[in-house]
């Protein structure tokens, strides 16, 4: 469901707002994890709790039925007039009630004979199919992170509670640290996103020679795990506002969903790592580092798309870095 909204958001508004609306549609997520840990220590029930948590999901599912369909969907469908109408909504409750929209045919739009694009043709198609892969591994790979330093909070000592809730507000900054950073040409979404992924690795990998009691060093092993959260979060935001931009508008929603569900497994094995403890009390961190690292060096294989155009169909995809990279090692 939040894959969905995040993806109707961005396709509401125009390329120029989607680092803003796509942070802040993210950081809605942040605050959620402070206000579950404030949520949870005053209700100690779980079967309350988890009603008191799951019960605004019904008032919002009724409001999604107000919702317009996107447009660019419905442009990229073929389906112009719509798309017109949407857009015509749109203008009219902005105040725009004299302009009046022309869209021009979709040269590449699905006919009705035609079949929709979908999951399939992100494994056929050889630019979406290397470029799934590689996205697939950093997804999992920021989820992995992510909620194995949530979910490590209580392994760090003190209150609960609160470095739960300091882990959710910490992820607070990230947010316009992301929108300020992806915007300029000379860093944009790949390497920023690759930047963040290293810092989070290096974080955990530094985390790794630290002890609780250790003076010598300014950082504790709390601060540094709160900022690997920091970057992580910071890197999970960007790579969804990436993703949507490097997959034509045909099969986006497959594309994220696809990259949605391996994100999972990295949400289920986290829990798990803590675990490892067994072997070295500094193995988790090392786990994590270790993946932190390899994610931010693959982002760097795949194209920018800062001030380049969305792709409406498959049709309009270019050829991505890493193959004229490829290409030159060949000569």
């Amino acid at each position: 469901m939040s894959l969905v909204s995040f993806v109707l958001t961005q396709e509401y508004v125009g390329k120029s707002f989607w680092a803003l609306t796509g942070s802040l549609t993210n950081l809605t997520f942040a605050f959620g994890i402070a206000v579950y840990a404030l949520l949870g220590y005053y209700i100690r029930d779980w079967r309350l709790l988890a009603f008191v948590s799951n019960s605004p999901g019904v008032f919002f599912f009724l409001l999604s039925f107000m919702l317009p369909e996107s447009p660019r969907w419905l442009y990229s469908h073929g389906r112009t007039a719509e798309a017109e109408h949407v857009l015509q909504y749109m203008a009219l409750h902005n105040g725009k009630d004299r302009l009046v929209v022309k869209l021009k045919p979709c040269k590449g739009a699905i006919r009705k004979d035609d079949s929709t694009p979908g999951v399939l043709n992100l494994v056929t198609h050889p630019i979406l199919r290397w470029r799934t892969v590689i996205l697939m591994y950093i997804w999992y790979v920021c989820s992995f992170v992510y909620y194995g330093l949530t979910l490590n909070a209580g392994e760090l000592g003190g209150n609960l509670y609160l470095n739960v809730a300091l882990s959710g507000l910490v992820e607070v900054p990230a947010f316009p640290l992301c929108m300020f950073f992806i915007e300029k040409s000379w860093l944009g979404r790949r390497k920023s996103s690759a930047a963040f992924l290293i810092f989070a690795g290096l974080a955990c990998v530094f985390t790794m020679y630290l002890t609780e009691n250790n003076r010598r060093f300014f950082f504790s092993p709390r601060i540094l795990a709160l900022y690997g959260k920091l970057t992580v979060s910071a890197a999970f935001n960007i790579v969804y506002i990436y993703t949507s931009e490097l997959y034509p508008t045909v099969v986006r929603n497959a594309g994220l969903g696809v990259c949605s569900m391996i994100c999972r497994f990295g949400g289920i094995l986290a829990p798990f790592v803590p675990s490892l403890k067994s072997l070295g009390p500094s193995v988790p961190f090392g786990v994590f580092g270790i993946s932190g690292l390899s994610a931010g060096f693959l982002t760097l294989l795949l194209p920018e798309t800062l001030n380049k155009p969305i792709a409406e169909t498959i049709e309009d995809l270019q050829m991505p870095v890493y193959q004229i990279l490829k290409n030159k090692k060949a000569e």
